[in-house]
């Protein structure tokens, strides 16, 4: 009797301080969630830089203990995906490549907390689409983090036939998000539909004429206070149609800007001032 008790001692006192852990958890889960803005709206880059990477390791320790943690798996997704495209696509690709990676799958598996979302990734085409359109709108970050990252990934990897075979399942991704919420992260389908039908030759769907209305709506979304709009329009559809004027334009009023008009874009402009500075430098490689 006596062992048994202190046998049901012991449980109950672990169990209790796997409770506390568990609220220990969550509640830095929330107080990460909660500086989110406060990140992204970091004026100085380096530090910037700096202090995502270290939220990146805090994050995905704090998932090793709480792997069920859609918010964290939220934060897990969206980091490994702008930390990639902000500060190591341009100058580290293989790089940028795992890491977008691991912001899809991040990105991903928070969508499978909901049963009829496991497994999405292995999916046919044909079973990827229908299965979408039962995502709502509260679906919305996972599905634009998942192709954001895909996408990404697929960029950088062009010499890799099955990496490009992909790519539909970043632009339906995409698509569900334009179809239920436009406006998120600046416009952000805009913006990914505005480099796609630019950035691919017109046998393979591109389109100058519709990256051209994307880019225009996304400037609308914001109205043009979302800085790295300048830069992908420059970037891609004023390479696209050759235009050298249009180009140096955006990339000039990148530069002469002020940062952080928008709530939680003042990091991502300050990168864009960057990618504008390297890009002009760049004119003659592209006209």
């Amino acid at each position: 009797m006596r062992n048994g008790f202190l046998l049901a001692l012991l449980a109950l006192t672990a169990s209790a301080c796997a409770s506390i852990d568990r609220i220990a958890l969550r509640s830095t889960a929330v107080m990460l969630e909660r500086g989110r803005g406060a990140a992204l709206d970091e004026p100085d880059w380096q530090l910037g830089r700096e202090a995502m990477a270290s939220q990146l390791k805090l994050v995905e320790t704090l998932l090793a203990s709480d792997p069920e943690s859609r918010p964290l798996r939220r934060l897990a997704a969206e980091g490994f995906g702008g930390y990639s495209f902000l500060f190591v696509e341009d100058g580290d690709p293989a790089r940028a490549k795992g890491l977008y990676l691991r912001g899809r799958d991040r990105a991903l598996a928070s969508l499978a907390l909901n049963e009829e979302f496991k497994g999405l990734a292995s999916r046919p085409l044909d079973e990827f689409e229908p299965l979408l359109k039962k995502a709502k709108k509260e679906d919305v970050p996972d599905l634009y983090w998942a192709g954001f990252g895909w996408a990404g990934w697929v960029n950088l990897s062009k010499d890799d036939a099955a990496a490009l075979a992909d790519l539909p399942k970043a632009v339906a991704l995409m698509r569900r998000v334009y179809e239920l919420d436009p406006t998120f992260q600046f416009g952000g389908t805009d913006l990914f539909f505005g480099v796609y039908y630019a950035s691919r030759p017109p046998i393979l769907g591109g389109d100058p004429g519709k990256a051209k209305t994307h880019f225009e709506w996304a400037h609308k979304i914001t109205r043009g206070a979302y800085l790295m709009t300048h830069v992908l329009n420059a970037r891609w559809y004023a390479v696209a149609v050759q235009d050298r004027e249009l180009y140096k334009q955006l990339l000039s009023k990148v530069l002469a800007s002020p940062s952080g008009v928008l709530p939680e874009a003042r990091l991502t402009d300050e990168a864009a001032k960057k990618k504008a500075a390297a890009l002009l430098e760049k004119t003659d490689d592209f006209f």
